[in-house]
């Protein structure tokens, strides 16, 4: 029984990202945006980058996670209402947005592109919202 614990807790201690891929989300989640509760820039124009993201794009979630959709570790800061993390090259999209008795209230995207010094927020829009 012990060596069927042991190798499972070593099984999920692989699960986590990378120390570099750890940085670099927990950098993408400390970016300024609420999705579902911001409405900054120009969204409209980000619409390929949308498409790109969720055809190719890697997805993180919080907590232990299976499947496609990979645990996006322990970061220190986010925004409360970001559920997923779409990682591609140089763009980046944080989806999530506000509940209340467990049903989702408003949902939205924030943008963000890889520049030299870091990440940098582009937009953030509320889907269905004008």
């Amino acid at each position: 029984m012990r060596r069927l614990a042991f190798l499972v807790v070593l099984a999920l201690a692989g699960c986590g990202p990378s120390a570099a891929e750890q940085a670099e989300i927990c950098a993408i989640l400390a970016q300024p945006g609420a999705p579902g509760v911001d409405r900054i820039g120009d969204a409209a124009g980000l619409a390929p980058v949308d498409r790109q993201l969720q055809a190719s794009g890697r997805i993180y979630g919080p907590g232990l996670r299976l499947g496609q959709i990979r645990s996006w570790g322990s970061c220190p800061k986010h925004a409360p209402s970001v559920e997923m993390l779409l990682l591609d090259g140089d763009h980046a999209a944080t989806k999530g947005g506000l509940r209340a008795n467990g049903g989702q209230k408003t949902f939205g995207t924030c943008f963000y592109v890889r520049t030299e010094t870091g990440w940098r927020l582009l937009a953030c829009r509320i889907n269905g919202a004008s």
